[in-house]
C-alpha cells in the first residue's frame, strides 16, 4: 500500500468516526429535549409527566427517534405515545391513547359549584 493510499484510509476512518460521534451526540440530545419537553408539558400549572405517572403508576418512559431528518421523537409512557416535533418544539398525538390523554389534560378542569 503506498503511502498516499494510507493517508487517504487514515483520513476517511477519521473521518467516518467523527460523523458517528456526532450523529450520536445529536441524537442523544432529540432523546433528551424529546422526553423532558412531554415530562413538562405544562396547563393550567400542572405537568404532563407527574399527570401520567399518578394516572398509571409504573409505568416506564422511552423515547425513540422515527424521523431523523425531519427532528420527530416518539416519547412513550406505559401505553401512551407522544410525537414530540424537535425543531418545531410541538407535541403531538402519537397514537389513541395519547391522543385521549392530551385531551383529558388540556381540558378545562370543572370549576367547583357555588
Amino acid at each position: 500500500m503506498s503511502n498516499t493510499s494510507l493517508r487517504l484510509l487514515i483520513l476517511f476512518v477519521c473521518t467516518a468516526a467523527t460523523l458517528l460521534i456526532l450523529q450520536g451526540a445529536f441524537d442523544q440530545s432529540d432523546h433528551k429535549k424529546a422526553d423532558h419537553a412531554v415530562r413538562a408539558y405544562n396547563v393550567g400549572g400542572r405537568q404532563l409527566g407527574p399527570y401520567l405517572e399518578q394516572r398509571t403508576p409504573g409505568g416506564v418512559w422511552s423515547t425513540e427517534i422515527t424521523h431523523g431528518c425531519r427532528g420527530i421523537v416518539r416519547v412513550t409512557y406505559a401505553d401512551f405515545a407522544f410525537d414530540y416535533d424537535v425543531p418545531e418544539h410541538g407535541i403531538h398525538p402519537g397514537n389513541e391513547a395519547g391522543r385521549k390523554v392530551l385531551e383529558e389534560f388540556v381540558a378545562p378542569s370543572p370549576s367547583p359549584a357555588p
